[in-house]
């Protein structure tokens, strides 16, 4: 805060005036000389202070650290079918969603074909569930795309 008083001449009163701005402007910020600085902390007053640097104070660094180059990165593109594995990989069929397996049958005795429709049935089973989750990515991926 700033003020003045000010008195007539003739008049014996007094005319007092306060007027409140900031304790420094952001252009009295940025003219502050290299190595002065404003501290804050919580709870105390700021303060106006001069620090050393650290090259002054003989800290040093080894290499610079520096950042791989990240651009032009080859591209590469998936197959239908390296897609489809991949999501089976990731995220295989639970024992609930199988169909149940049959026994194992003693050794010469003959099931007349149907253990091997029912692994021909699995098989066809597990494609149609990979098959659907393709076309949900699809759709998905459309949508996205739409939204863009």
């Amino acid at each position: 805060m700033s003020g003045s008083v000010s008195r007539g001449k003739n008049d014996p009163s007094q005319n007092l005036q306060m007027i409140e701005r900031p304790l420094m402007t952001p252009d009295e910020l940025k003219s502050i000389p290299k190595g002065e600085f404003i501290v804050m902390k919580t709870g105390t007053h700021p303060m106006r202070t001069r620090l050393r640097l650290f090259l002054e104070w003989g800290i040093t660094f080894g290499e610079p650290y520096v950042l791989p180059e990240r651009a032009a990165r080859p591209v590469a593109y998936a197959t239908r079918q390296e897609l489809e594995q991949a999501i089976l990989q990731k995220h295989p069929l639970r024992r609930a969603e199988r169909p149940p397996s049959s026994p194992p049958l003693p050794a010469g005795a003959d099931d007349g074909g149907q253990r091997q429709k029912g692994q021909t049935h699995q098989k066809e089973q597990t494609q149609l569930d990979a098959a659907r989750e393709l076309q949900e990515l699809r759709k998905n991926r459309k949508g996205k795309e739409e939204n863009t």
